[in-house]
């Protein structure tokens, strides 16, 4: 009797490209190959498993609660197989962070030739983007760092990368028309919302509840991204709810700008922490020691002489 009775390597890498890139057509680009061959690797899984792993009744495909789990138990068995093989050809050091994509994109993007510089050129440093819920299904794979949001810190070696700290930002005609609502004076914009689930992240309704007197304002549009948000505010389409970090690079390009005001916060904090693998890595302990305060690297790009 065979030992394995599984799926194909090839019909997981497809499941695991489309699941983390929330499409078919991109999962088929990433891979070099076709959509109807994504969409037939797909099929063909469901039918083996007995089980939709994909919603696909909104405008954007998602995973089912099936398909979570399944998502992590592959991402795993991947990332072991790919750790096995990459023992063959392992570089001298590595870090290899875990987050998600608008972490990425707006917080370590950003501020990575300063990170990089940091490091030192002999320090490789590979980025693995996934949706929040399943960020966690990092911790077994190899993951050095991974990122999470709490009110609590985590029992493992961490650092505050920053505190969660919100308020509007928009264009300048949006924010003068937000003010001048918040003053009484003419409506307010339409704001931007996220269509994620939320696992403890501030909303606009917590920001609203904080000024005292800021009635519900209509809704804009909803994304399912927090870095499309932040770009339909820049073009004007209403007003976004900024994190304090998150939105600095439209903040200091001057294409957005803040409603006056102090920043919102509860007391939520977003943490950098050292997996199992991380803590027998010097490498990604430098690197954590470095994601503390993150806003404050970029700073290290104006240090004459150093590399980028």
């Amino acid at each position: 009797m065979r030992r394995y009775n599984l799926p194909s390597v090839n019909a997981l890498a497809a499941f695991e490209a489309v699941a983390r890139l929330q499409g078919f057509a991109r999962a088929a680009e990433e891979l070099n190959t076709s959509q109807p061959a994504i969409s037939r690797h797909i099929r063909n899984l469901e039918l083996r498993l007995g089980a939709l792993l994909f919603d696909r009744s909104g405008p954007q495909i998602r995973l089912t609660r099936k398909g979570e789990g399944f998502y992590a138990s592959v991402v795993q068995a991947l990332d072991g197989l790919q750790r096995a093989a990459g023992e063959f050809a392992k570089p001298e050091t590595g870090v290899t962070i875990t987050c998600t994509y608008s972490v990425s994109h707006l917080l370590l993007l950003p501020r990575h030739s300063a990170l990089r510089a940091a490091l030192g050129a002999e320090t490789e440093l590979r980025f693995v983007t996934a949706e929040y819920n399943l960020t966690g299904a990092a911790v077994d794979t190899g993951a050095d760092i991974v990122f999470e949001y709490s009110q609590v810190p985590p029992e493992r070696e961490h650092v505050v990368v920053c505190r969660e700290e919100v308020k509007p930002v928009g264009t300048p005609e949006v924010v003068a028309q937000a003010a001048a609502a918040m003053a009484g004076d003419g409506a307010p914009p339409g704001v931007l919302g996220l269509r994620q689930e939320n696992f403890g992240w501030l909303r606009w309704e917590d920001w609203q509840e904080g000024q005292g007197g800021v009635q519900e304002w209509p809704q804009a549009e909803y994304f399912d991204n927090y870095v499309f948000l932040l770009e339909a505010a820049a073009q004007g389409r209403g007003l976004a709810l900024g994190w304090r970090g998150f939105a600095d690079p439209y903040l200091e390009r001057g294409q957005l700008q803040e409603l006056p005001g102090g920043w919102f916060s509860r007391d939520t904090w977003l943490f950098a922490r050292l997996t199992r693998f991380g803590e027998q890595n010097p490498a990604a302990r430098k690197c954590l020691a470095l994601l503390e305060n993150i806003r404050e690297l970029q700073l290290l790009r104006a240090i004459p002489g150093t590399a980028t």
